[in-house]
């Protein structure tokens, strides 16, 4: 099945009209609207050249004088790596360490505690899985010194299992051997789509995956032929969102694009994002809230544009600040 579009239009209208809130409605025109940025950046690279790809923001709870930092990969010599980044202004970002080769798609979660744990998927020839690192606070991960390490093995797909996504962290008095963690990611259905699936990792030792058959099944309903992968869980306004990336066409990587979601990852709209270059390819998006300097909140958007469907002056990592309000 090929991506329809005339299909995802009406079935998009349809669900629209079935229940689509005023604050969802506010939401995704807010994500849409780019000339409304407090902040806009295409090719966003940090201090020593380091493409940020995929790039995951995110504001420790000790941060005091608005000090963000980010999760990204780049690649080099045909090897991706994962790097940590810090900025104090969301425009200007400075190295602070690489935290791993042959990884991707990294994304961090903090603990009530301090811990942090990172999240990610590593790469070997023909086949990838997702890793996680514990550190036991902000200074460890800046120094690149985990505690706990655990490699996830793959059940669901023989070669390909990653782009990992946290779902929820529940830590007895900062114990992982009394840890209940849960993942959203793709797997590599029948080494042919990517398709979404969910986990439970117990006591940061047995793992436990199913596919997420219902969302892949709305995805597909609405045109989706290609990939269905990354997703950010965010709260904005007390409410659980998501922002998800379909592939209308497999092997079409200029059919990305991105949905808002509900607070179960079901779709309620795909985003009609336009930017001065007329990009039209997005994926790898996140959604993070944080204060800046001055103590006012940010929504802080990020998204990976494809060269293939995007402006050359675009192509490559966006970020976009918006009022949180």
């Amino acid at each position: 099945m090929r991506f329809n579009y005339a299909i995802f239009i009406s079935l998009h209208v349809l669900q629209i009209c079935q229940g689509f809130s005023e604050e969802a409605l506010t939401l995704s025109n807010r994500l849409e609207d780019t000339k409304a940025a407090k902040l806009l950046i295409f090719k966003l690279r940090d201090n020593e050249g380091h493409g940020m790809d995929c790039l995951d923001v995110f504001q420790p709870h000790s941060t005091k004088n608005g000090t963000s930092f980010g999760v990204s990969h780049s690649l080099r010599n045909g090897v991706f790596s994962v790097h940590l980044s810090e900025s104090t202004d969301l425009r200007n970002w400075k190295h602070v360490i690489e935290l791993d080769q042959h990884g991707s798609q990294a994304t961090v979660h903090e603990t009530d505690d301090g811990t942090f744990l990172l999240a990610y998927e590593k790469d070997a020839p023909n086949s990838c899985w997702i890793r996680l690192r514990s550190y036991s606070d902000l200074d460890a991960l800046r120094s690149g010194r985990h505690d706990h390490e655990i490699d996830l093995p793959r059940t669901l797909a023989p070669t390909a299992e990653g782009t990992p996504s946290f779902e929820k962290v529940d830590i007895e008095n900062g114990n992982l051997a009394t840890s209940n963690i849960q993942l959203r990611f793709h797997y590599f259905k029948y080494a042919r789509v990517d398709q979404l699936a969910s986990g439970t990792l117990i006591n940061f030792k047995k793992w436990k995956a199913t596919p997420s058959r219902k969302l892949n099944q709305a995805f597909i309903k609405l045109g989706a032929d290609g990939n269905i992968g990354d997703r950010s869980k965010f709260i904005w306004k007390d409410k659980s969102y998501y922002l998800q990336e379909v592939q209308g066409t497999r092997r079409d990587w200029g059919t990305w694009g991105l949905f808002l979601c509900d607070s179960n990852g079901l779709p309620l709209k795909r985003l009609d994002l336009k930017t001065p270059g007329h990009s039209t390819a997005f994926a790898n998006a996140t959604v993070s809230q944080i204060k800046d300097k001055s103590g006012q909140e940010l929504l802080v958007f990020t998204a990976f544009l494809h060269s293939k469907g995007s402006s050359p002056l675009e192509s490559g990592q966006m970020l976009l600040t918006f009022d949180a309000l």
